[in-house]
């Protein structure tokens, strides 16, 4: 890979992280137990996976890196004409603004990457039964050469 993956995880995060005002933002995953509720909306930066795929004409790896942005959110803690949905639902389109700032021109992260975007499904896990909720928001990035 011609960029180190490194670079490029940073690279997302420093995306992420001003996408949105989170009471806390880390790069390293925490359990929602041990963020406390006024550090919520919190941000955390997961990558599970990597697919890498040549091209037989050029013998050149392409590599997709999978991550995952967390989002954690207290519903007990927002204020009581604040709905949880519609906060998260705001979280949601600062991602996604910062991931498509031009909408039909890639997301490079600064020229690092040929492109970043939301791909697949998005889990939200609302208030139902705890007032913790969850927004998981699968991320693609593409490194070719």
């Amino acid at each position: 890979m011609r960029v180190p993956r490194k670079q490029v995880s940073a690279a997302l995060y420093t995306l992420l992280q001003g996408a949105y005002a989170w009471g806390l933002a880390n790069p390293r995953l925490k359990l929602p137990q041990q963020v406390p509720a006024n550090q919520q909306p919190a941000l955390f930066l997961v990558k599970p996976k990597e697919n890498i795929s040549q091209n037989p004409a050029r013998f050149l790896p392409t590599y997709n890196l999978q991550y995952y942005a967390l989002v954690i959110v207290r519903s007990d803690a927002l204020p009581s004409d604040v709905l949880a949905e519609s906060l998260m639902d705001d979280i949601l389109d600062s991602i996604e603004g910062a991931l498509m700032p031009n909408p039909g021109e890639p997301q490079t992260l600064g020229g690092l990457v040929n492109n970043c975007w939301i791909e697949g499904d998005i889990t939200i896990d609302t208030p139902v039964l705890f007032p913790q909720c969850a927004i998981w928001v699968p991320i693609t990035v593409k490194v070719g050469v």
